[in-house]
């Protein structure tokens, strides 16, 4: 009979004590990463000349995966001119944040003008229109700077390059300790369980032992 309530002591600790369990929204917490200099490229594919455009100085990527050297991002998003892309980036050319700045992205549509040239034949002036694309980063190469651009539902470059966008402010401290919010949130779960187990446990014990010394006297 003893044995039994120590059961029954032990079964009700664990239903108005349940262990705290590891939320979802905590192991899906998106992290970010801001592109401290203005030659910050997002590749197409993890190796050199796949370059597709330098990130806008101070402005993010979304982390998507992590590999060796490498992390899979994401960068812009569905919103008007702009369209959400992904590719990667080289981990020593970002730093990683505790919290995104309030506008991770830039949203910075340009006008550009698109002209069809002159006429090799009659010498007369191309057809020239301006159009507003949505503005992604610049790209150099060589001696030569390019502007990724977003018009008409596809990408391309146009010569030139853009510089006169607002920055976002450098966090004070922007670097984000991954080993150390995984522990705090760990800890914070575990430890309450681990208390209230241990006197689950004391509890049965003493039971138990005062159980057996009473059958002894009867």
């Amino acid at each position: 009979m003893k044995i039994l309530k120590a059961l029954c002591v032990l079964f009700s600790l664990t239903i108005f004590f349940p262990v705290p369990a590891r939320t979802a929204a905590a192991e899906t917490t998106v992290k970010y990463a801001m592109a401290l200099t203005d030659d910050v490229y997002i590749y197409d594919e993890m190796k050199q000349n796949c370059e597709l455009f330098a990130l806008p100085e101070t402005y993010c990527v979304e982390i998507v995966k992590e590999y060796d050297g490498w992390y899979r991002v994401a960068y812009a998003e569905d919103d008007g001119f702009y369209r959400k892309v992904t590719g990667y980036c080289k981990k020593d050319n970002l730093q990683v944040l505790e919290e995104p700045p309030p506008n991770p992205y830039l949203n910075y549509p340009v006008e550009i003008k698109l002209t069809s040239g002159e006429n090799p034949v009659f010498g007369l002036p191309g057809l020239e229109i301006t159009v507003t694309a949505a503005f992604y980063g610049n790209y150099r190469r060589a001696n030569t700077s390019y502007v990724y651009l977003r018009y008409d539902g596809g990408f391309g470059y146009v010569e030139g390059e853009i510089n006169d966008y607002v920055k976002n402010e450098i966090p004070s401290v922007p670097t984000f300790s991954e080993g150390n919010a995984q522990n705090t949130g760990e800890t914070s779960a575990v430890l309450p369980a681990l208390i209230i187990g241990g006197l689950a446990v004391v509890a049965v014990a003493v039971l138990i032992v005062t159980g057996k010394k009473n059958y002894k006297k009867q």
